[in-house]
């Protein structure tokens, strides 16, 4: 949230930057568009492609080296830069054909600048040397050979007495404006800056405040480019964090769904097999009871089956003793008898197997259910375990999402602690900018070293060639046959001139070759100094992007401590003095450099500003302010002395009942002389003036109605 809300005021303020920006240059362009002259105006307008501008509009330089400048280039400032010679001559017929007077066209394929004769002495021997007029200007470089023709060899000196010393030699301007030609010429007096007249990076004298407030701009452009580019990346990150949280937060919570969804079926199952466990109970006690019948019944049967076998037995021995009798009516009467109980023994033995085939079923149905209530108890025991495991998921994610929370707070608690180590990492980087200055510094210095050993490297090879170039000249010039060496000339006076001529060459090698060595240790210590600056441009942007988001912070706190106090100012003040106020800020936008007035209406009268109150308004809105303040952040303790001595008595009831009201609060003590905030007070303090010079305190009961 914080990376947005600073995102957002950035963006906020690099619109109103860039309107600012835009209207300044286009007031500097309309400026430049009607200081120029006639035939300037006229080109500017022709339409003619190739038109580069003004020499005094290609160059900029620093505001103390202006003036020499714009001397020593004189009428030159108002030359017209074209592209090339083609449009030179097009636009001398266009200022032909419009009666626009006249102008000097400098093109850039034809411009043949002066060669520049550099003088090492005046830079290491000459007092008050700053550098050469060329060198001073910031160009782009297609422009080198325009500002090079414009100035030519003229050097800059600070002061006119040093330059003096070199009268003749140069051409010399100095910081005043004074101009040393070669030829003993010196020009100089009092300088008018016409606000009509040419100048560098300027249209009239005006105009560096203006350049300083758009450069200004500019840079606070640059800085909130660099920020909100870091930012976008901070808040894509973060979005891409909390986007990773969330989904796995959400995959947390499908499978807390879905596991939860099993457990929900597994308890429905296991409700399902509980109830079907309890009806096999059931019929397994009911066919227990059916087997101990049966059982009963079968033993009943075994105890009557001998007695009907004896008696069977008997009936068969009475039936041989009466097939031996002659006797056919008790023949055929046993017969049926017989017959009679043979049936009866047949129905009982059918019984008998229809026990023994009830009691093997009823056997058997235990058995199976004994099996099924064995399967029932293992599912209900997979089905617990599942249960179990399935709890044991939710107290992992339970944990997990705890685990999350924790991070989160984490998260949080980080920020804060990053949020206030800002201080130190504001010092951090006010010690890196230092740092990146010196290590500037120390850059333009080698740099202004090793273009130094270069010009100085140029200037020995051109000794050498021209040594080189009079040597073959000279043996050019010697015969072809080597004349004899004179009598009166000796072999020491010759060698010693070789061992000279040698001592020379010498000379030569060395500062070659030393500045090779130079420009490669220089050009090694450059890339060093190029990753150290990487490194502390990233490491800057880091801290710009923390001190953007610690700027948003405290305006956040701002606003909330102002609108908390503001609606309490609205609401005491309108208690106080049965009126309307508010609290208001001169600039919405920059509260920390703005403003805060205190608008109040009293009750009959028109809006006022606070000093143009009575005393008694003044005082009610005053207090109304306090109160505001205390109700939003108390104090422990509060101390007022006489703050109703310019009240008249309703406004002292309202501001003692409003003080009565804040004492829930806080602690106050009062000094009053009026009776209503003393009728109010819980304790009474009655101070009086003794004898002499005295005070006497005394205890004072009031009566409360």
């Amino acid at each position: 949230q914080i990376q947005q809300d600073t995102q957002t005021r950035l963006l906020q303020e690099q619109r109103e930057r860039q309107r600012k920006l835009d209207k300044l240059e286009a007031q500097q362009q309309a400026v430049q568009e009607a200081s120029g002259t006639y035939a300037t105006k006229m080109l500017q307008q022709s339409g003619i492609s190739g038109i580069c501008g003004l020499v005094a509009q290609l160059g900029r330089v620093e505001p103390k080296y202006q003036l020499a400048l714009e001397i020593a280039a004189g009428g030159r400032l108002g030359n017209m830069v074209v592209e090339n010679d083609g449009v030179g001559a097009a636009g001398i017929e266009f200022l032909k054909r419009q009666r626009a007077g006249r102008m000097t066209f400098l093109p850039l394929n034809k411009i043949r600048p002066p060669r520049l004769n550099r003088d090492d002495s005046l830079r290491w021997g000459a007092a008050g040397f700053i550098d050469y007029a060329v060198n001073l200007i910031d160009c782009d470089s297609r422009y080198q050979n325009i500002f090079a023709y414009v100035f030519g060899s003229t050097v800059v000196f600070d002061t006119l007495a040093n330059a003096r010393k070199y009268l003749g030699k140069h051409r010399i301007v100095t910081l005043d404006g004074e101009i040393l030609e070669t030829s003993g010429a010196m020009t100089g007096g009092s300088v008018s800056r016409r606000s009509g007249s040419l100048h560098f990076g300027t249209v009239d004298g005006n105009e560096s405040a203006e350049i300083g407030e758009m450069e200004v701009h500019r840079q606070r452009l640059q800085e909130i480019d660099i920020v909100l580019e870091r930012c976008q990346v901070e808040i894509y990150r973060r979005k891409e964090d909390v986007k990773e949280r969330a989904q796995a937060l959400m995959e947390g919570k499908q499978y807390f769904r879905e596991t939860q969804l099993k457990v929900e079926q597994i308890e429905s199952e296991l409700q399902k097999l509980t109830r079907q466990q309890e009806q096999g109970q059931g019929q397994l006690q009911k066919n227990e009871r059916e087997l101990a019948n049966a059982r009963t019944r079968l033993t009943f049967l075994d105890q009557e089956i001998p007695a009907r076998e004896v008696q069977l037995t008997e009936l068969k021995q009475t039936l041989a003793e009466l097939e031996k009798s002659h006797t056919h009516s008790e023949w055929q009467q046993m017969q049926g008898m017989i017959r009679s109980q043979e049936t009866v023994l047949q129905e009982r033995e059918g019984a008998w197997r229809a026990a023994q085939q009830q009691l093997q079923e009823l056997e058997n149905q235990q058995r199976l259910l004994q099996e099924k209530v064995e399967a029932i108890s293992r599912r209900q025991s997979e089905y617990q375990e599942q249960e179990l495991a399935a709890r044991e998921n939710i107290k992992d994610i339970d944990s997990q999402l705890s685990v999350v929370d924790e991070q989160i707070a984490e998260i949080k608690a980080s920020m804060a602690k990053a949020e206030e180590k800002l201080g130190t990492e504001k010092q951090k980087r006010d010690q890196a900018e230092a740092s990146l200055r010196e290590l500037y510094l120390a850059k333009q210095q080698l740099e202004w070293q090793l273009q130094k050993l270069q010009e100085s490297q140029e200037g020995r090879r051109e000794q050498l060639v021209a040594l080189r170039t009079q040597l073959e000249e000279q043996k050019a010039e010697l015969p072809e046959q080597v004349p004899e060496v004179p009598e009166n000339i000796k072999i020491g006076e010759l060698d010693k001139e070789v061992r000279s001529l040698q001592k020379q060459l010498q000379a030569l090698e060395p500062v070659n070759m030393l500045a090779l060595e130079e420009y490669d240790q220089t050009q090694k210590r450059l890339e060093e100094l190029s990753q150290k600056l990487s490194t502390l441009e990233g490491e800057r942007t880091e801290l710009l992007l923390r001190i953007e988001n610690f700027t948003t912070l405290r305006q956040g706190s701002f606003f909330e401590a102002f609108n908390a106090v503001n609606e309490n100012f609205q609401s005491i003040f309108a208690q106080l003095s049965e009126g309307d106020g508010y609290l208001q800020l001169d600039d919405t936008e920059d509260p920390f450099n703005s403003g805060l007035n205190l608008v109040a209406h009293p009750k009959g009268k028109p809006v006022q500003r606070l000093a143009s109150m009575s005393g008694g308004e003044k005082s009610l809105t005053a207090l109304s302010f306090i109160f505001a303040l205390q109700r939003y952040r108390p104090s422990p303790f509060y101390a007022f002395d006489e703050v109703d001595m310019f009240l008249d008595g309703a406004n002292v009831e309202r501001l003692a009942k409003m003080i009565e009201k804040q004492a829930q609060q806080a602690q106050f003590i009062v000094v009053s002389l009026r009776r209503p905030m003393m009728e109010s007070s819980q304790h009474t303090i009655g101070v009086t003036q003794a004898r002499g010079a005295h005070t006497q305190v005394l205890g004072i009961k009031m009566t409360r109605s």
